[in-house]
């Protein structure tokens, strides 16, 4: 069945993560022992890439290699339920981001939950929910979307997960409340960023209701990703180079794409004003096509270096609220972002500047990159496997458990 929205949410819902470099392995280690009560019954809490979202779509393909998932083998748990859309998805993923080709399937097209359909859930995670999200779909802050829905029938996460009375939680949630600045027309748009104040607050209630579960007895929390280093943003100096070496000379980048950057205080981090996707893609493209176009860093449509500070400095604040939670209550923290940097070092990871070019043998299948998939902003597979063994081993350490890696 299909089923098309009369709106439907931007196609990049989600902030990714970049992790360490693995090889990919397609076949999991299972469990060597029975598995140890902690993990008896598992609930995963989160967003997009909690619930398996990639190349902007998801259905059961995708879902089932979540980090999530994974993790849930690892475990050996006997049951772990996902709310598994219909092929090719909802919406069906990018087979090429650049002509926006979904396989001849639209944007909003939607095949629906997969029969038959669990009593209850433990990946309760719904793309594009923030922390607000988990804990009511009624606020005026709170942003429900039709895949709230479609999973969890209108519950909000925290009361899918009660019914089935968890004994061991993970909590990837935070990515939405700064990406959004990114996805809109005014990008980069402060008053679209969470203020590091209600996010603890919001974070610190939704902690609390897991307390009030009463059977939860650990879990791991992720922080959240620097949104503002997705490969989504594509500094404006790499547009002035592209233009000058492709070359491109229907394309005029103005001189601001390249002196709008400011220095992160106490650090020798530099952040430069950066193009969303969504904007600076058509222009490149058009220009490719034989179009004069000039890309203007100066406009809302562009995210400056001021707006990139405020990002990068909200997330700072998100994550260190995440972590005391986590310390209060004895629970494993991951913070995912030293592992970011480290694949931003490898241009084939996470590229500088998207493969725009079709002559580019990555152009289709990785045009951010091998560790993004096509969206330029959620993990490719390999990360996911990569994202379970830093849980892994972060819970591991925290519990003294010995759940193997993939």
């Amino acid at each position: 069945m299909i089923r098309r929205y009369t709106k439907w949410i931007p196609v990049v819902l989600v902030a990714g993560v970049a992790l360490t470099a693995a090889c990919s392995d397609d076949i999991l280690n299972p469990p060597t022992s029975s598995v140890d009560s902690l993990f008896s019954k598992y609930v995963a809490i989160g967003n997009s890439i909690t619930a398996g979202f990639q190349s902007g779509g998801i259905s059961d393909s995708t879902q089932s290699l979540s980090y999530a998932q994974i993790l849930a083998a690892q475990m050996g748990v006997s049951e772990f339920n996902t709310p598994l859309m219909n092929r090719p998805g909802c919406p069906p993923p990018y087979i090429n981001v650049f002509t926006q080709d979904r396989g001849g399937y639209a944007d909003d097209d939607c095949f629906l939950r997969m029969a038959p359909i669990p009593e209850f859930l433990h990946n309760v995670a719904v793309p594009g929910a923030a922390v607000i999200d988990a804990l009511t779909n009624l606020s005026p802050d709170s942003d429900p979307n039709p895949l709230t829905t479609f999973f969890l029938g209108g519950l909000t996460q925290l009361e899918a997960a009660a019914i089935i009375r968890p004994t061991f939680t993970s909590v990837w949630i935070g990515n939405n409340d700064v990406l959004g600045a990114i996805l809109d027309a005014n990008a980069g748009d402060p008053a679209l960023v969470t203020s590091p104040t209600e996010f603890a607050a919001n974070y610190a209630a939704m902690m609390d209701s897991l307390d009030a579960f009463g059977s939860i007895q650990g879990g791991v929390l992720v922080g959240v990703v620097q949104a503002a280093f997705a490969p989504y943003l594509t500094q404006g100096r790499a547009y002035f180079q592209a233009a000058a070496t492709i070359p491109l000379p229907t394309l005029t980048v103005l001189g601001n794409c390249l002196t709008d950057f400011t220095l992160v205080p106490g650090t020798n981090d530099t952040l430069w004003v950066s193009v969303p996707f969504h904007y600076g893609g058509p222009i490149f493209a058009a220009a490719a096509a034989g179009s004069a176009q000039t890309l203007d860093c100066s406009v809302p449509q562009v995210v400056s270096s001021a707006e990139m500070l405020n990002m990068v400095g909200s997330v700072n604040a998100y994550n260190a609220a995440i972590a005391t939670e986590a310390a209060d209550r004895g629970w494993a923290f991951v913070d995912p972002n030293p592992l970011l940097e480290a694949l931003l070092a490898d241009p084939t990871a996470i590229r500088p500047f998207p493969a725009f070019n079709p002559l580019d043998p990555q152009h289709e299948t990785a045009p951010f990159g091998w560790a993004l998939s096509r969206d330029g902003v959620h993990p490719s597979t390999v990360i996911h496997e990569d994202v379970a063994d830093a849980l892994i081993a972060a819970v591991n350490a925290t519990y003294g458990t010995s759940i193997p890696t993939p």
